[in-house]
């Protein structure tokens, strides 16, 4: 509206197009005077939505559509009373409403382009730009002469290339760890002052920090020691290229570690795991992160961070003790979004010590690649005969890069555990969608009726799951699964019992993370990156911690997808969403899904000292930048991103 009424202004009007500048100005007033009351109800959701909006946007913008009615509107409202000839108005009128065009064009791309935080150094730069291109328009409707506009351009041009070139420059740095030691207390996460809490020292692989003093400690320290006590359970992993042929028939081009899915490791708690990588010729390199297990750092296997790629004719060995039961999976943490989606995954089953409560336990992850999606190991319905009257525990597994929401049609059912965590007093329910973030698993629990029982997931109408009671019968002899697409989701944070989540004791450390999407430059490369703070991975501060601490961490998302949210290492403590407290059993996840303007606050512990990647579990937007860290003060790591080994943690 500003933009058409400098326009109509501009050069020898009529008495008509004056009334036309007047609406068009007046239109650029309503509109921006509408703004208001929306960013009042963003507010109400949080600052993270609104901060530049109040700070910059809204005030620049009112403040230039006044100085516009006030210079322009007078002469152009004679203008148009008089119905004279064409008449040209003086330069200031063009000019005035040129400036309210260049505040709104600022408030725009402060929104859109920069974010949150919008910085003092960003806000100025705007107001910079939108003055001298008020300058250049006043240059010109004043018909000052080429030199003049010539050198308004050029100083324009300077502000712009220099700003872009600075963007670009320091997004060619590394990640540099070494260099998080120092507090971060920028606005993108508050942290502890130096000394304030324990130290990492050289006991930090048990889990324990030194008192005698700083220290720094490698992330190749932070192992499990190979005499560690506990039964032994081996168990090679050979990554490679292979052409798949489906149930369907379809032939897929997958990386594995040996088949699709991977190897399911089942191990008793106690037990020792050790897992040894060959990479048989995945050019890319590969690695194992354990998702949602806690171990030891130098044992979380991302590529430039924790350990270098394994590439061809390498190998590599794990080691960790199975201390904490539940249902958890493992892919490749180098070029995972390519490597996870082409197969680089398996399952990582902890049973407890005294044995699952079920008489049955039957592992399902859900995996789209290429065209087709598996449930299990089957891109068709497949069958499992249950006895009619026996329990089953059915651990559902989201490998997928998208929230799944999965069906249970045909009995009652209980969730019984969620990211390896058992629920409280988890009460029977029915006719309820289960949605699963990418990288999250649910156990469910029932008792096999004397029907059949369906498994369907809205990821596929193809592959499903039925549980016959009788004989085992074929997909055919049962029927088509019920579509099931409409059932209400059941939410975890309202369901089960237990006291309510509280936040654990220990020294406080705020953070945020506001996650959008934003034009940026990722090494070098402009994308529309998905962004942490207003930035890109790696130059996103890290969240720097000591080891004690309690993280208590504010997630709010400005764009319009939904983020699935993973830390490595630990497990969150969901403490409300959207303001509302969690009100079920007390609920610990390593995947949270953050939707559209959503705002969760989460408690993290901090007792896994190490170097933690805190990431979007959509792999996708963590190759495009929502990748960042949560760094133990004393920590270092040889590794480097790319180098030898080109590594890619993303």
């Amino acid at each position: 509206m500003w933009c058409a009424a400098t326009v109509t202004a501009a050069g020898e009007i009529t008495a008509a197009r004056a009334w036309r500048a007047l609406a068009f100005a007046g239109g650029g007033l309503l509109a921006t005077l509408a703004q208001l009351p929306f960013v009042l109800i963003l507010l109400g959701q949080g600052w993270w939505f609104v901060q530049e909006k109040l700070l910059f946007a809204l005030p620049v913008q009112l403040l230039a559509a006044v100085v516009a009615v006030v210079i322009a509107a007078p002469p152009l409202l004679r203008l148009a009373r008089a119905g004279s000839n064409p008449t040209r108005l003086p330069a200031r009128v063009p000019t005035a409403l040129l400036a309210a065009t260049s505040a709104a064009i600022a408030s725009v791309v402060a929104s859109t382009l920069i974010g949150y935080p919008l910085e003092p150094a960003a806000a100025a730069v705007l107001t910079l730009l939108a003055l001298l291109a008020t300058g250049i328009g006043y240059a010109l409707f004043a018909r000052a002469g080429r030199r003049v506009v010539a050198g308004l351009a050029a100083l324009g041009s300077l502000v712009l290339v220099a700003s872009v070139a600075l963007a670009w420059m320091t997004s060619m740095a590394p990640p540099d760890f070494a260099g998080e030691q120092a507090s971060h207390a920028s606005g993108h996460g508050a942290t502890l002052a130096a000394g304030t809490g324990p130290d990492v020292g050289a006991n930090s692989a048990s889990g324990t920090g030194a008192a005698s003093g700083p220290t720094t400690v490698s992330v190749d320290e932070l192992r499990t020691p190979e005499d560690v006590p506990g039964p032994r359970r081996q168990f090679t992993l050979r990554a490679g290229t292979e052409s798949v042929t489906l149930a369907s028939g379809d032939t897929v081009q997958s990386w594995n570690y040996g088949s699709l899915p991977g190897p399911e490791l089942r191990v008793q708690q106690g037990d020792v795991v050790e897992v040894h990588l060959e990479n048989v010729d995945v050019e890319a390199g590969v690695t194992i992160h354990w998702h949602g297990y806690d171990v030891p750092n130098g044992e979380d296997g991302v590529a430039g961070v924790t350990q270098d790629a394994v590439l061809p004719g390498e190998s590599f060995d794990y080691r960790f003790v199975a201390d904490q039961p539940g249902s958890y999976w493992y892919h490749t943490h180098q070029n995972a979004s390519r490597g996870v989606q082409r197969g680089l995954y398996g399952t990582l089953i902890v049973e407890p010590s005294g044995g699952i409560a079920e008489q049955h336990d039957v592992v399902v992850p859900l995996h789209s690649i290429g065209d087709s999606v598996l449930l299990g190991a089957s891109d068709l319905p497949t069958t499992m005969r249950i006895p009619a009257g026996e329990s089953v525990r059915l651990r559902l597994i989201n490998t997928d890069g998208l929230p799944n929401t999965f069906h249970l049609d045909g009995t009652p059912f209980a969730v019984v555990a969620a990211d390896g965590y058992e629920l409280a007093e988890p009460p029977p329910v029915s006719a309820q969608s289960i949605r699963i973030p990418a990288g999250g698993r649910i156990d469910v629990a029932f008792t096999m009726p004397e029907g059949p029982v369906y498994l369907t997931t809205d990821a596929s109408r193809t592959p499903w799951i039925a549980f016959a009671p009788g004989a085992a019968a074929s997909a055919a002899q049962l029927g088509r699964a019920p579509d099931r697409s409409g059932e209400p989701e059941l939410d975890l944070l309202g369901y089960g019992g237990g006291p309510a989540a509280v936040l654990p004791d220990g020294p406080l450390v705020r953070a945020e993370m506001v996650l959008d999407r934003n034009p940026r430059f990722l090494q070098g490369v402009p994308v529309n990156g998905y962004t942490v703070n207003g930035a890109v991975y790696p130059r996103i501060p890290s969240i720097t911690v000591n080891e004690g601490d309690v993280v208590l961490l504010s997630v709010a998302n400005r764009g319009w997808e939904t983020h699935p949210m993973h830390v490595h290492g630990h497990h969150v403590l969901v403490l409300s969403r959207n303001g509302v407290a969690a009100s079920g059993a007390e609920t610990w996840l390593d995947t949270f899904d953050v939707r559209p303007g959503e705002v969760w606050e989460v408690a993290v512990v901090a007792d896994n000292p190490g170097i933690w990647m805190d990431h979007c579990h959509n792999l996708d937007h963590a190759a495009e930048g929502m990748m960042m860290a949560m760094h133990y003060r004393g920590v270092t790591t040889p590794y480097e991103h790319g180098g030898a080994h080109d590594n890619r943690s993303e």
